[in-house]
């Protein structure tokens, strides 16, 4: 295990690690501005963004959950679509910053978001949250996956820790009012996306994830971006059984105009080659000075092809998961 992402002397650790990371000491960093002031202590946190990111997908439903902390403001959501009905329940809410909470500690993934009418929480793999029509309260299994964790650069004077943990047996419950649903696997299938770091003041970035169970019974998890964290290494990989499989540079050909339209998901070393057709989306679109969002999350299928680093190929249709459109200014 590696104790800290920053040493004693302020250099950063980049790379894909094999190993747990203790702690991202994100504080630790001698941050500078780009006229080479170099921020004091206190300050310094002002200039990181975390994020705490949980999905639950099956046959039946899509659940998301976010946890986000801009040290200056802090952000949740929760939302459940029924694939069946096409209905989408959701809640949302923005609050001063001592509303949230995320430690510093991936593997410990504890986290909150606390105000009247929006509860949120996460530690060692139990997820709770209450809002004013969902109640969610489930567990994760981290046993039987491993992370994909990877640190690089953000612009020149920046850089971002992320832990992708993909698929995750889960179990448990949700409530929609007053409406009651099983979650458990192999039918629901969870990821998490644990995110901190220094970031680009103007970010963008496309994503497509899956968590899943495919028809012979093995486990599917996916988790592809560009956009971000593509300096010097990507953090695209797939993993089928337990077996994950790295996966180069990816291009996502979409029209941007219309989203509902297919989106081509292919890689540079041919590993991935995937069409992504959306059912449903949640959206925001916000400009304050300062801070900004452009952001769609979009929830379908996905049909294609992967190509194992053994050379198995592996066909998928109709396989539920998650695409993602954001530009960011924070």
């Amino acid at each position: 295990m590696r104790s800290t992402i920053v040493d004693s002397k302020g250099n950063v650790s980049y790379g894909i690690f094999q190993t747990p990371i203790e702690n991202v000491n994100y504080q630790d960093f001698p941050f500078k501005l780009l006229s080479g002031y170099q921020l004091p202590k206190i300050i310094r946190p002002l200039f990181v963004n975390q994020f705490v990111f949980l999905g639950i997908s099956s046959n039946d439903l899509f659940v998301g959950l976010a946890i986000i902390d801009l040290k200056y403001i802090a952000k949740a959501f929760l939302y459940v679509l029924n694939r069946k009905t096409g209905k989408m329940v959701e809640n949302q809410q923005l609050a001063l910053p001592d509303a949230a909470f995320i430690d510093s500690r991936p593997d410990h993934c504890r986290s909150y978001f606390n105000t009247k009418h929006f509860q949120a929480t996460s530690d060692q793999g139990h997820f709770s949250a209450k809002s004013s029509h969902i109640n969610l309260d489930v567990s994760l299994d981290f046993s039987q996956t491993n992370p994909f964790r990877l640190c690089s650069r953000s612009g020149y004077n920046g850089w971002i820790y992320t832990q992708k943990t993909t698929p995750v047996p889960v179990s448990g419950k949700i409530t929609i009012n007053e409406k009651s649903y099983s979650i458990a696997s192999p039918h629901s299938m969870a990821l998490v996306d644990w995110t901190t770091g220094y970031m680009r003041k103007e970010t963008y970035w496309n994503w497509a994830s899956i968590a899943t169970t495919l028809n012979e019974g093995r486990y599917l998890g996916l988790n592809l971006s560009c956009g971000v964290n593509e300096t010097s290494f990507t953090e695209n990989f797939f993993i089928v059984g337990n077996q994950m499989t790295k996966v180069d540079t990816v291009h996502f050909d979409y029209d941007i105009n219309d989203l509902y339209q297919p989106w081509k998901i292919r890689s540079y070393d041919g590993k991935i080659n995937l069409t992504f057709s959306a059912d449903h989306h949640r959206s925001e679109n916000m400009n304050a000075w300062l801070v900004a969002s452009k952001f769609t999350q979009l929830m379908g299928c996905f049909s294609g092809h992967l190509q194992t680093d053994t050379g198995e190929m592996i066909s998928i249709n109709n396989c539920p998961g998650w695409a993602e459109d954001h530009f960011a200014r924070w």
